[in-house]
């Protein structure tokens, strides 16, 4: 018999392969999100995708029949503006990032194609060229620190269908300059800080769901947060037998994880 959390009043849900693969969003996902909209359950969809805006996010999800704010959605680049209000004044930066992102970035009052820039932000840039790379790995050479939104190597469309992910483009600049970025999304605690701090709420009182050992549920395990594994996007069973990371329970579908929660209302 299960046994319901009676603690969790929230839920940091992944977007790709555990709401949705490619375009299309999983059928059961609608009625995950009308249980927790029913049982009172605060929500947030927690992404290292940064090839899209924070609002190019909740438009996808529209289109799909999700609607959602601009504050239940939580990104590597949000982690990242953070990040950098942090430990800076300044604002100049050299950021390698799609046109939604940058002008995320623009808005949040940075300028993004300095020739003096106090840091180098690579995000998940599918518009990237060889003159940016170069241009990166030109400053980086120089000492301007790198960041990295995430660490994700692929990034999966479809079934067969990976791309190269932020991760595999930072290794491109650490190859060519002997330099590793720092990383900002899952499973960093940036990443952490930032989405508890918008649901207002502590680790114990949250849940995180989501498709990847390495980053969704290595995430909740370093910070004592209860970790649902989804079998719907990256992580195959075979995975899970021989991996050391291990989540605190695994769903076949999002839409499972109703039958632990307790209503809120």
């Amino acid at each position: 018999m299960l046994q319901p959390l009676q603690n969790i009043k929230a839920l940091a849900i992944d977007l790709d392969g555990t709401t949705y693969l490619g375009k299309e969003a999983f059928p059961f996902t609608f009625n995950f999100v009308e249980g927790l909209q029913a049982y009172g359950i605060k929500y947030l969809f927690l992404t290292n995708n940064s090839s899209k805006s924070s609002e190019e996010h909740r438009q996808k999800l529209e289109r799909m029949g999700i609607s959602v704010t601009r504050d239940q959605i939580y990104t590597s680049q949000d982690a990242t503006i953070e990040y950098l209000r942090s430990v800076t004044t300044g604002n100049s930066l050299y950021l390698l990032a799609t046109p939604g992102v940058v002008r995320e970035f623009e808005e949040a009052g940075y300028e993004t194609d300095s020739s003096t820039p106090e840091f180098v932000v690579l995000a998940f840039d599918l518009s990237l060229t060889y003159e940016k790379l170069d241009r990166a790995c030109y400053f980086v050479r120089k000492g301007v620190p790198f960041i990295a939104t995430h660490e994700d190597v692929t990034w999966i469309e479809s079934e067969d269908h990976r791309y190269p992910d932020c991760g595999a483009l930072a290794a491109a600049i650490t190859t060519a300059t002997g330099r590793k970025p720092k990383f900002l999304g899952k499973p960093n605690p940036e990443m952490v800080q930032g989405f508890l701090k918008r649901l207002n709420l502590h680790p114990g009182e949250v849940a995180i769901i989501g498709d990847k050992l390495e980053t969704d549920i290595r995430m909740g395990q370093m910070n004592g947060i209860t970790t649902f594994l989804v079998l719907t996007g990256e992580t195959k069973p075979e995975d899970l037998s021989v991996s050391s990371i291990q989540p605190d329970f695994v769903l076949q579908r999002n839409v499972d994880v109703l039958n632990y929660l307790v209503p809120q209302k």
